[in-house]
């Protein structure tokens, strides 16, 4: 603890006070309501000292810090602030309810950084709307409802994409107040024109749902004044966020369903726990992560699709994909037994404002299929003002919107903004990819592109223009990135990045782009240029140098240096967790036989097999490192401090065993073992030189013990 900590979190982990004054700071009503009825319940009292703050006076703190734990969903405990105090310490209950009740530092940055999308929340009706894309039956294509998509316009006309908006909220805590606004804006605009056997797919943030019963009286009011029955309702949470709580979103679920509502998990397969959440919560519509449905028909995302629909299939659950582009992809995912489609193939999103031209609704959303897919005919092909190339807009949870453009760049003289044909001629032999992009038409689409644009990414001018740049961006593209790149737009700024885009055919580059924004004689910005710059060599050669400096050359693992710096930064993130850090240190037995009888390629062979069998054994999470020669190091952090020993013990087992296996050596093969010793933070050591010496020690007594129980001729 240094002079300056108020209280030392290095030392010891933190913990409730047993008794004494305990104050709780909540924004939402209904859980200061369950919060002061559990303590009635308990022979309590829950006094409020201001709005937002509870105070109770009891020897039980304890035994109350647990019961509400208990009681509050998930995402209602991460939002109440508690505290305890000593009972003689003097209270200022204003200061103490500013205090709990406070945003982080990080999340008042960001309500400053976003100040000017508060006019939106100011005239909802005004600023909010909903777009809609058409979802049909496969392989009919019936039309059997639409998905709302939520989108923004400010007060003075500009603009706000999905890609700001929503990190945006995220950021600046107002996830709760979109997700409401996303529900409702949902049900208001569908009002009048969706047909009463059509369902409608609402997005909602499971993070934002602290009781169904509570969150959902806005939706059940928004149904009714627009005349939009709750069975006709589907909710969707996408599975690609991080799920923290399944519980919780098991009885989000429940509720939903019990009050008629239909459930969908989004983005299936985008996630890590994807086949678990399928089985616990039994969706009542599954839609599949777009780059299942993208990839489609290579063979493993047929694997990966045609096993998510027969365990959908097996519980009466139906499967829809979702950004079907091209017919192949639609044709692909019928014969899998998809149910339900969606995408540009079969309609984009458009705002509505009277019934849709749709006829014979399907009003079951339910059977099987009984026909064969027809064979598409002449009339079935992709009509030129729907272009359909072979990726989509990878951004979510939106589409890209076609805008018609009757004179594009390329045919126009003068061109917009007034291009001359000799300045379009200068532009289109530049050796630069050159983008120009309409600020005045929703969704920023593409006016021109020049011949060394369509050269680095494989798209040609028709199949570009009209839709936004974001097509270019992969799952590779950083977040970070593209959100500056945003901010910027949104300011009408200048900006220059290096990004990570992606041609037509799918093989990622990097993007050395320079945006410069263009106004009209009023100073209105009326268009973006572009200027694109492949940079993939350089980008990748930084990147060769900066592996050597932190990778073994020979095996890919981390090296020495780049061991004892994640070292570091796990033991200081477990200190401030109050998680353990462990580490094994291996060591192969009698390698130097193998380089001394079949030659030092042969042992650069099995290093790399020890490598990959390391790479197989242990968690993905941890960290392996070739500390040279035979010796390698493993760091398991995150590690339950109750349970460190036992995980670490059973990891060297399974290391020692996956060693004992042949190793293919030149023509032939040879086996050899593994010696692995233990050491873990905080119980035998607290830094990162003690750690790694006494994992050492560890492992040369492990290899003495070897050594003895071999038997010698």
């Amino acid at each position: 603890m240094t002079s300056s900590c108020v209280v030392c979190v290095c030392s010891s982990p933190r913990v409730a006070a047993p008794a004494g004054r305990l104050v709780l700071a909540t924004q939402v009503d209904h859980t200061a309501t369950v919060l002061r009825t559990l303590a009635r319940r308990n022979g309590l009292t829950l006094q409020p000292l201001a709005p937002g703050l509870l105070a109770m006076d009891s020897t039980r703190v304890e035994e109350f810090v647990a019961l509400a734990h208990g009681a509050l969903s998930s995402v209602e405990a991460a939002e109440v602030r508690c505290v305890v105090l000593s009972s003689h310490d003097l209270l200022d209950v204003a200061v103490l309810s500013q205090a709990l009740t406070a945003p982080t530092l990080q999340a008042a940055g960001a309500r400053v950084a976003n100040a000017d999308l508060l006019p939106l929340f100011a005239d909802e009706a005004g600023c909010f709307h909903c777009v809609y894309q058409p979802i049909v039956t496969l392989p009919e294509r019936n039309p059997v409802g639409v998905e709302a998509l939520l989108r923004a316009r400010t007060p003075d006309g500009r603009l706000v994409t999905p890609d700001e908006l929503f990190p945006a909220a995220e950021a600046a805590g107002w996830t709760h107040l979109i997700d409401r606004i996303g529900r409702t804006t949902a049900l208001r605009g569908a009002a009048g024109w969706l047909p009463p056997e059509q369902l409608l797919f609402i997005n909602f943030i499971l993070t934002s749902i602290y009781r169904p019963e509570v969150c959902l009286r806005t939706t059940e009011l928004a149904a009714r004044e627009s005349n939009i029955r709750l069975d006709q309702i589907v909710f969707e949470v996408t599975e690609g966020h991080q799920v923290r709580d399944v519980d919780h979103l098991e009885e989000v679920f429940d509720y939903y369903r019990s009050h008629d509502c239909k459930v969908a998990l989004d983005d299936l397969g985008a996630g890590y726990s994807s086949l678990n959440l399928l089985v616990r919560l039994r969706p009542d519509i599954v839609k599949l992560d777009k780059d299942l449905v993208q990839a489609l028909p290579e063979a493993t995302s047929r694997a990966v699709v045609a096993a998510i629909v027969d365990m959908t299939h097996s519980y009466g659950g139906q499967v829809l994909a979702e950004c079907v582009e091209t017919e192949d992809q639609a044709e692909a995912a019928t014969d899998l037994g998809v149910d339900l489609g969606q995408g540009w193939l079969f309609g984009r999103p458009q705002r509505h404002t009277r019934p849709p031209s749709q006829t014979r609704p399907d009003p079951a959303l339910a059977g099987r299929r009984a026909a064969p897919r027809p064979q598409p005919t002449a009339a079935d092909t992709v009509h030129p003002s729907r272009p359909h190339p072979s990726r989509p807009d990878p951004s979510r949870p939106d589409a890209a919107v076609a805008v018609h453009l009757p004179r594009p760049l390329r045919q126009a003289s003068p061109g917009p903004m007034g291009m001359s044909r000799l300045l379009v001629r200068a532009v289109d032999g530049s050796g630069s990819g050159v983008v120009v992009v309409d600020m005045q038409v929703e969704d920023h689409p593409m006016l021109y592109v020049n011949a060394a644009f369509e050269q680095m990414t494989g798209y040609t001018s028709a199949e570009v223009l009209g839709r936004n740049c974001r097509l270019l961006q992969g799952e590779q593209t950083d977040p970070e990135t593209v959100r500056a790149l945003s901010l910027a737009i949104r300011h009408g700024q200048e900006h220059r990045c290096v990004l990570r885009n992606y041609r037509k055919d799918g093989t990622p580059w990097w993007n050395e782009l320079r945006l410069s924004p263009v106004r009209d004689e009023t100073g209105l910005l009326t268009h973006y240029l572009g200027y694109q710059h492949d940079v993939t060599t350089r980008i990748e050669a930084e990147e060769a140098l900066a592996r050597q400096a932190t990778q073994d050359g020979l095996t890919g693992l981390a090296n020495h240096s780049h061991l004892l710096r994640q070292l570091q930064t796990s033991l200081h993130a477990a200190s401030l967790s109050g998680r353990a850090v462990a580490v094994l240190f291996i060591d192969l037995d009698g390698f130097k036989a193998v380089n001394d009888t079949h030659g030092h390629a042969a042992g650069d062979s099995v290093l790399i097999q020890v490598a990959e069998r390391l790479r197989a054994t242990l968690r993905a999470s941890d960290l392996i490192c070739r500390n040279g020669g035979d010796e390698f190091v493993a760091v398991l952090d995150d590690l339950d401090p109750l349970d460190a020993a036992r995980i670490a013990d059973r990891a060297g087992r399974d290391v020692t065993t996956s060693l004992q296996r042949p190793f293919v050596a030149g023509p032939g093969s040879m086996t050899l073992s593994g010696s692995v010793g233990v050491a873990v933070y905080p119980h035998q050591a607290t830094t990162a030189d003690r750690l790694l010496a006494l994992a050492d020690s560890d492992m040369y007594q492990t290899k003495k013990v070897h050594s003895q129980a071999t038997p010698r001729n």
